[in-house]
This record gives C-alpha cells, sequence and structure tokens, in this order.
C-alpha cells in the first residue's frame, strides 16, 4: 500500500516509488490567466489523489503561463506545478510524461487540449477518454472511469481506463470549484520541451441572431476541412441564405472536428452527444462524417455534402455531393445565392 501521502502530511521524509504515480492535471494559460475550469480540475484531482495516497502535480503551459499562475493551482489544490511558456509538439509531451509517469492526466476539453491530448496518448499507448463530464475512480484495481454522454445527453456511458497513464479529456464546468487556500505552498519547476506555434484561441461562433439548430429549416455546417481562414466562408453562405430566403431559419454548426480545432464552440455541434438536428437542407462544408455525425444529421430532408475527398465517408449519406476544394466551392454557391 502507498503511503507516503500520509507520511508526507506527518512530515515524514518521502522517497518517490517507481511505477506510474500521481494525478497530473494540465492547465493552457493563452491571455495571461486560467479558465475557472483549470481550477475546477485541480479540485478533481486532488479527490482522486486523496483515494489514492498520491500527490497532485500541474503542467502548466502556454505563452504567457507566470511564476503567479502556478502559485494560483497550488492554491487551488496541486502538489507542485511545471511551468513551460509555450506550446509544446506532442513529441515532447510524450517524452516529458514517459519520464514522469503519471498515473492519471485529466485535460480540459477546450481548444488545444482537445488536439493535445489524443496526440500524447497514441505516441504513448495510454488510455484516454474525451468529452468526459465526471471522472471518479475504481479503487479495487486504480482504475480511472469516466462518464460521456450519448443520444443527445439522454443517455450516459461509463468508460473504464485499464492501460497507465490514464487520460481523460472533460468538459469545462463539470465539477465545482475547490477553495482557494493561499497559504498552501508548493514548488514551481521550469521545464524546457520543444515548442511550436499555438492553435487558433478563440472560436468564431454564429451570429446571435440564427435560429437554434433544432429549429433551424436550413443549417450551414462547417468541418475540421474549413481550417486555415475558411471558416468565415461557412458564415458568408449563411447570411447569403439568410438574405435569399428571409422567411427561412438559418443556423450555423460544426461537426466535432470543426469544434476540436478550435473554429467554433461545443454549444454548435451536431453529432449525437450533443445536438441532433431535423432541417429541411443540411450543408456539410468540408466535414468528413462520422458514424456519431450521421446519426446526428439523419432527419434531414436533404443533405448536401463538399469535400476535396472523393472517399470521405459524408458521400454514403449524402444525398448530394460536390468534390473540390471548400474555398472554391462556397464562393460559387454564395455567387449563385445572390444572382
Amino acid at each position: 500500500m502507498d503511503l507516503s501521502f500520509l507520511e508526507q502530511l506527518l512530515g515524514e521524509p518521502v522517497e518517490e516509488q517507481d511505477g506510474y504515480r500521481n494525478v497530473w492535471v494540465v492547465a493552457l494559460a493563452w491571455s495571461g490567466e486560467l479558465k475557472e475550469s483549470d481550477y475546477q480540475l485541480v479540485g478533481k484531482a486532488r479527490d482522486l489523489a486523496g483515494s489514492l495516497g498520491a500527490y497532485v502535480h500541474a503542467l502548466l503551459l502556454g505563452e504567457t503561463a507566470s511564476d503567479q499562475l502556478g502559485q494560483d493551482l497550488i492554491a487551488y489544490g496541486a502538489d507542485a506545478v511545471y511551468l513551460g511558456q509555450g506550446y509544446p509538439t506532442h513529441a515532447s509531451l510524450a517524452r516529458f510524461f514517459e519520464e514522469k509517469m503519471p498515473e492519471m492526466v485529466l485535460w480540459n476539453s477546450a481548444a488545444g487540449s482537445r488536439k493535445l491530448a489524443p496526440q500524447v496518448a497514441q505516441q504513448m499507448g495510454a488510455s484516454l477518454v474525451t468529452h468526459a463530464i465526471d471522472v471518479m475512480l475504481d479503487p479495487d484495481n486504480r482504475s480511472l472511469l469516466a462518464a460521456t454522454p450519448m443520444y443527445g445527453g439522454q443517455a450516459y456511458q461509463v468508460v473504464a481506463c485499464h492501460h497507465n497513464p490514464q487520460m481523460a479529456t472533460v468538459v469545462p464546468g463539470s465539477f465545482p470549484t475547490p477553495y482557494r487556500d493561499s497559504w498552501r505552498s508548493g514548488e514551481v519547476i521550469p521545464v524546457e520541451l520543444v515548442w511550436t506555434p499555438q492553435p487558433p484561441l478563440n472560436p468564431v461562433e454564429p451570429p446571435h441572431s440564427y435560429t437554434p439548430l433544432e429549429r433551424a429549416d436550413i443549417i450551414i455546417a462547417g468541418g475540421r476541412g474549413v481550417r486555415n481562414g475558411g471558416w468565415t466562408l461557412v458564415e458568408e453562405l449563411a447570411a447569403a441564405f439568410a438574405r435569399k430566403m428571409p422567411q427561412k431559419r438559418i443556423a450555423v454548426a460544426g461537426s466535432r472536428g470543426a469544434v476540436d480545432e478550435g473554429l467554433i464552440d461545443s454549444e454548435y455541434m451536431v453529432d449525437m452527444t450533443k445536438h441532433i438536428v431535423k432541417p429541411d437542407l443540411y450543408i456539410a462544408c468540408g466535414v468528413r462524417g462520422t458514424f456519431q455525425h450521421f446519426g446526428a444529421t439523419e432527419g434531414a430532408r436533404c443533405v448536401v455534402a463538399i469535400n476535396h475527398n472523393p472517399d470521405a465517408p459524408i458521400f454514403k449519406h449524402a444525398d448530394y455531393g460536390i468534390i473540390g476544394e471548400v474555398e472554391e466551392i462556397i464562393p460559387a454557391l454564395i455567387e449563385a445565392l445572390n444572382a
């Protein structure tokens, strides 16, 4: 039995043991401050670590990461904070975790982490559950259990991790914010990783004048394939439909890939775990197509797919398919609507 946590409380010298141990939280600081959900993750990690007899370590990353933000994480429950001022490559971060050997790692399901966590988990051969709304511990075998929504949130499944390190990306706001104890102390340790340009951080959200997805007559959806500035074209296509057909209710949406790329907020995601839609017309721009996406759009009267890849799964379920680059097809559609 691991008694090191109790030994620390009693002031006894502690020796790190070999093997996977400790609960880690990855926090990203892009704008000079952390999100409330970062502190919430530290609080949940504190609960897990208390049951495991382990410590809570935080990895604080970002161009605006600072010693003060590290001390904030300690005040909310972290025992130590590793500080890196930048956005790391997944390979360097995987090597970092291979050295530290965390037993569990919690990530925010937000721009940056949504892309980085699967890459790190794949390289390490780690267990990973994405978009969890709750995490808990199976004490019998030290397994991380994660609850994820299904069928538009009307049901949930609990997934168990069986291979260390055990990882989960957690939907922001899933846990309460813990008490901030300014008397807590801990070490902030600088780390050097291999840095890469940070991903987009400010998702483009649909204008508030657009109709909620469930009540829309026409939905223009963008996928991962409209990155690199192409998302503006999705907005412009929706605006063109709104001008041409003012009597119709128009909405803008995104696939899970678009959400993972930070192109649009998850509130506008068409997926069986979020929004199931039944519009008269559904135009999928740069959406590759997954089972979850098919299930969320099968009630649409007409599905039009635009994708440069003729083998994209979306074409198997579309009523009409246009093979070509989104950056070329959408302007042509807009021109036709404006004629």
